[in-house]
């Protein structure tokens, strides 16, 4: 039996799969129905900010959360990293010289602290790698030897536990590298070709060709049904193409993860030097821990944004690169080392507060894992613990806004929980959770995690049936 203990007026009964909730103002008004599709579990819990009891349902029962595991990481950099606000020069990617032997030309060392945020590109402005490149050109450097691609600053675990093979390939799977450029990913931009029957058309965007294609695809009728296959099997740079696309079909960017984050940084870098008319005479080597240690001069190092941007970009954009990426870096500041140790500290954030690995159980800091388990109970036990924090505003400001912005931008619009409602959500197969704070019609701010499970492939979406039972609450209170 549903439960609605600080309301009178509401009553919820759980009649299979479907919620139907009764609100009554001045006079009884009609039952409100939420049905989630058959074979879904649904799990909520709604409180006010002091922990009273406005709504709950199967809250006490484990589910996968997708992305609401963000929620944990990111409150996890706030309690315990000093200074997110200010840039960190020890992030920054920099560069090193080796002195050649004799008359040999250098070598150079590209050097990954961790910081997600470094991009190439012609519309790059800070952060750049090409900033590196012209250091080199200003040191009157026209020769070098070898270009060694140095992330020994992360131990090589470059996915979760348990990350499925198919998402590996797109850039929500790109592998976790202390070296990483434009996310790790590459953009291939995909069109239908001229004529049905000709093969589809598939190009790199300028800059990215750092895997090869096989493209088997072919251009379909007008109208037909879409089967273009696009997969990396792991372990490989070969992405393959299959299926068809109509010929009358928009086309579409696929962003692909590189298979060697490092190796690909290093590559990206030697033909930015090629462009400076600096040549390189050896070969690209990607050095890790297991490595001899190198000694070389740095001539230049970049600054990288605060790590609050990095928080607050994996949580309006739900970027998984940056939220393990941080991870690591979370457990750099503690002591430790790698994602078991960032894990750690995340439980250990927790365990004052009663919320054992029964009620959250983490596997990676992204939720792309799918042996990630929390609570609704506990994830609001655990949100209600953050508004009492000295960074509590600024957690609260990295979480996306109904209808404004991040993954809510489209979620709420028109609806009078529009710029009411924070909260991460959260997807992935068969999952979808939000859980945030929202302001009710009375103005108080009302605490809640809804999560959905085990949706098979061929349902509805369970959003539209989460966004309807969040606003009739909100009405109602």
């Amino acid at each position: 039996m549903a439960k609605m203990i600080r309301n009178p007026v509401w009553q919820g009964a759980l009649l299979g799969l479907g919620l139907i909730v009764s609100a009554c103002v001045s006079a009884p008004a009609a039952p409100i129905k939420a049905s989630p599709p058959e074979g879904v579990r649904l799990g909520v819990h709604i409180t006010t900010l002091d922990g009273e009891i406005v709504f709950s349902d199967r809250a006490a029962e484990r589910f996968m959360p997708a992305s609401n595991t963000k929620l944990f990481t990111a409150a996890a950099m706030f309690r315990y990293v000093p200074g997110l606000e200010q840039s960190d020069p020890a992030l920054g990617t920099s560069l090193q010289r080796l002195k050649g032997e004799g008359d040999a030309p250098p070598s150079l060392v590209l050097v990954g602290a961790g910081d997600p945020a470094l991009r190439d590109g012609a519309d790059c402005e800070t952060n750049c790698l090409h900033e590196l490149a012209d250091a080199v050109v200003a040191q009157g450097i026209t020769r070098i030897a070898d270009l060694y691609a140095d992330d020994a600053a992360f131990p090589h675990e470059p996915w979760g536990m348990g990350w499925s093979w198919n998402n590996l390939p797109f850039y929500f799977g790109a592998p976790v590298s202390a070296l990483t450029v434009n996310g790790n990913a590459a953009a291939l931009v995909v069109r239908p070709g001229p004529e049905e029957g000709e093969p589809i058309l598939a190009v790199w965007a300028e800059g990215d060709d750092l895997l090869d294609v096989v493209n088997d695809a072919v251009t379909g009728p007008p109208g037909s049904e879409q089967t273009l296959s696009v997969l990396r099997l792991p372990g490989t740079r070969t992405v393959r193409l299959s299926g068809n696309l109509a010929v009358d079909a928009a086309g579409r960017n696929f962003f692909l993860s590189v298979e060697d984050p490092a190796a690909s940084a290093a590559e990206r870098f030697a033909r930015l030097l090629a462009a400076r008319g600096v040549v390189v005479e050896g070969v690209i080597k990607v050095r890790a821990r297991s490595d001899a240690p190198m000694v070389g001069i740095e001539i230049a190092r970049l600054t990288p944004p605060p790590l609050i941007d990095g928080v607050a970009y994996l949580m309006k954009d739900s970027d998984n690169l940056y939220a393990e990426t941080l991870l690591r870096l979370l457990a750099r500041t503690m002591g430790g080392d790698g994602a078991e140790d960032g894990l750690d500290a995340v439980h250990a954030m927790l365990d004052p507060l009663g919320i054992g690995r029964a009620e959250v159980e983490l596997f990676d800091g992204s939720g792309l894992s799918p042996y990630n388990r929390i609570t609704p109970a506990a994830t609001v036990t655990f949100l209600r613990w953050t508004a009492n924090q000295p960074w509590a505003d600024m957690f609260r400001a990295t979480l996306p806004v109904g209808g404004r912005d991040g993954s809510l931008k489209r979620r709420f619009r028109g609806t009078p929980l529009e710029g009411r409602i924070f909260a991460k959500t959260g997807a992935v197969q068969g999952v979808n959770a939000l859980s945030g704070f929202m302001e009710a019609s009375s103005g108080q701010t009302l605490v809640f995690s809804v999560i959905a499970n085990e949706r098979p492939a061929d349902a509805d979406s369970v959003i539209p049936v989460i966004d309807r039972l969040l606003l009739d609450i909100a009405a109602a209170n």
